[in-house]
């Protein structure tokens, strides 16, 4: 899961954390297993297409079916509180898809799955405090779930781009949205 992490933050063409690349292992590990932490394995049928099982396994060997974990992961996500204290109740989350699985309606799988298992968890809402606008498959998994958008962080997101009949880059910023749902 590190692997897939960095080369996110490497990539950084979906525009989903504001990290920058760079990130060592054990920050990561202290980022995103803070809390509760999520993993979907692809399983593929006769045909090779993808599809998706909610059924519980024996066991992680057995869902990863001989593959490379690589091969596997279908995408992750972790829950953890979004505020200390008397604010502990309201959950945030972190998703990944690999490239290697996007466009097959993961992403959405998993924000479904995180609805049912957040509330579980004891959480009675969730915020995601910087979706940016220029990440559109979020937006529209997040508005397609029922969150609402209650907010805009005005150039949240530091951007940087080739310059037009210029040598080098210039940097830009786009806004975030915040994006919020009541599990209650």
């Amino acid at each position: 899961m590190y692997a897939e992490f960095t080369l996110e933050l490497e990539r950084d063409l979906t525009r989903t954390y504001p990290q920058e690349a760079g990130m060592t292992k054990e920050e990561f590990e202290s980022y995103f297993f803070a809390r509760d932490v999520f993993v979907g394995i692809g399983f593929k049928d006769e045909l090779q297409d993808v599809t998706i099982s909610s059924k519980q396994l024996e066991g992680v060997e057995r869902a990863q079916m001989g593959r490379e974990w690589m091969d596997a992961l279908a995408g992750f996500y972790y829950v953890k509180p979004n505020y200390p204290g008397h604010s502990s109740h309201i959950c945030n989350a972190g998703f990944v898809v690999p490239v290697s699985a996007r466009g097959l309606g993961l992403g959405y799988l998993l924000g479904q799955s995180y609805l049912q298992y957040a509330p579980l968890l004891g959480y009675r809402g969730s915020i995601f405090n910087l979706v940016y606008a220029d990440n559109p498959a979020s937006l529209k998994i997040w508005d397609n779930l029922g969150f609402q958008r209650v907010g805009i962080v005005p150039g949240a997101g530091k951007r940087s781009r080739s310059r037009e009949n210029e040598e080098g880059e210039e940097t830009y910023y786009v806004d975030a949205h915040i994006i919020y749902k009541s599990f209650v």
